[in-house]
C-alpha cells in the first residue's frame, strides 16, 4: 500500500491525498466507535490503516518536499522533533481514557479530534502551499548533494539499509521488557527502557546542527553505527543496569536519527522527481520486515538462546552499515540513472 500512496502522492500531491485520508481516517474511527459487530469493526480498522499510509511520517515528508524541496531537510527534522512527543503523549492519555470511559469513547473523541483539528489543519496548511506544489507536473529539481546520477542500485541499497535497521527496531521494541529480563535484569530494573522515548526526542533537539555539518547519507551511517553498537552493548551487558541504560539511550538515539534519515536521504540521493514512489517503495519493504521481526527474533531465541537472537540483530546491523557505506563510496561513473 505504502508503494501505491507514494505514485498517488506524487501525481496528486502530498497535499490533496492527506486531506482526503485525514477524511477517511474520520469515518474509519468513528465508525469504529459505532460498530455493531465484528466484521463492521474489521471494515473500520482497514480504513485506518489504508488512511494511515497516506498520513504518517512519509507522507509528510512528502508534503514538505513538494512544498519547499530547498528547505525540506530543515523542515522534516523540525517535524520529527515535533511528532516525537506523540507517543509519549497519546500513549499514557489513551490509556487513562480507556480507565474513564469504554474504548467505544475513546475512538469516537479520536474521530471528533481527527474531524475538528487534524483535518482543519491539513486544509489550511495546503491553502498555504505555493500553486506550484499543488501541480503533480513537477520539473526536475537540482539533487541537494549528489551531483552524479543514482541508479536502481542505490534505490536498492537504501531499501536494504533501512529494512535491516527496522527488523532490528522491531524486534527490540516488540519484545524490550523480555530482552531485559532474559539478561538478567528483574522488573524494577527493566524500567530502563522508559528511557528510549526521552533518547529519541534528544537527539532530534541536536539533529539540527548535526544535519548542517554531516550530509544526510554519513548521519544515516551514523544512525546504523549508533543502533550496531546497541545490540552489542545488549549482548554484553549480563545482570549490567548500566549497560542497559546505554543500551537503551543508544537504541533511542539511533531511532530518533534514523527517522529524520528516512526523509533526507532518498531527497539527498535522488532529488525531488519522483520522491513519493521512492518513499512509498522503501517504507513498504520497511514495514514488512516489522511485521515479522518480533516472531522471528522470539523463535530464534525459543530455538538457539538470548546470545544467538541478538548476534542476528548485530549481523543486520553491520548489514545496514555496509549498505548504505556502498550507497557512498560507489564510483561516479557507475551511477547513471536508466
Amino acid at each position: 500500500m505504502s508503494l501505491i500512496a507514494g505514485r498517488l502522492m506524487d501525481r496528486y500531491g502530498a497535499g490533496i491525498t492527506m486531506k482526503v485520508a485525514s477524511l477517511a481516517a474520520t469515518v474509519s474511527l468513528g465508525l469504529a466507535a459505532l460498530s455493531w459487530n465484528a466484521l463492521v469493526f474489521a471494515v473500520a480498522l482497514f480504513g485506518m490503516q489504508i488512511s494511515s499510509a497516506f498520513l504518517f511520517y512519509e507522507a509528510a515528508f512528502v508534503f514538505l518536499v513538494q512544498r519547499d524541496a530547498g528547505n525540506a531537510k530543515q523542515q522534516i527534522t523540525l517535524l520529527t522533533l515535533i511528532v516525537g512527543f506523540s507517543s509519549t503523549l497519546f500513549w499514557p492519555l489513551t490509556s487513562l481514557l480507556l480507565i474513564w470511559s469504554s474504548w467505544r469513547t475513546v475512538f469516537g473523541i479520536y474521530a471528533g479530534c481527527n474531524a475538528l483539528i487534524a483535518l482543519p489543519l491539513v486544509v489550511c496548511a495546503l491553502r498555504r502551499c505555493p500553486a506550484r506544489s499543488r501541480n503533480h507536473n513537477y520539473t526536475l529539481a537540482s539533487r541537494v548533494h549528489s551531483q552524479s546520477s543514482p541508479t536502481l542500485i542505490d534505490l536498492a541499497l537504501i531499501t536494504v539499509g533501512f529494512s535491516l535497521t527496522t527488523f532490528i527496531f522491531s524486534a527490540f521494541l516488540g519484545r524490550m521488557i523480555p530482552i531485559l529480563s532474559s539478561i538478567g535484569l528483574d522488573l524494577e530494573q527493566t524500567s530502563v527502557s522508559a528511557l528510549f522515548g526521552p533518547s529519541q526526542v534528544l537527539i532530534r533537539i541536536f539533529a539540527a546542527s548535526l544535519t548542517e555539518r554531516m550530509t544526510a547519507i554519513q548521519l544515516t551511517i551514523l544512525s546504523s553505527i549508533l543502533l550496531s553498537a546497541a545490540t552489542i552493548v545488549v549482548e554484553l551487558s549480563s545482570r549490567s543496569v548500566l549497560g542497559a541504560t546505554i543500551f537503551t539511550v543508544l537504541l533511542g538515539f539511533s531511532s530518533g536519527l534514523n527517522s529524520i534519515c528516512r526523509g533526507i536521504l532518498p531527497l539527498s540521493v535522488f532529488g525531488r522527481d519522483g520522491y513519493g514512489k521512492r518513499v512509498g517503495l522503501i517504507n513498504g519493504f520497511r514495514l514488512l520486515t516489522a511485521s515479522f521481526a518480533p516472531f522471528l527474533f522470539t523463535s530464534i531465541q525459543s530455538e538457539y538462546g538470548i546470545a544467538v537472537a541478538l548476534a542476528l540483530l548485530a549481523a543486520c546491523g553491520v548489514g545496514s552499515i555496509l549498505a548504505f557505506a556502498l550507497v557512498c563510496v560507489r564510483p561516479d561513473d557507475q551511477r547513471v540513472l536508466k
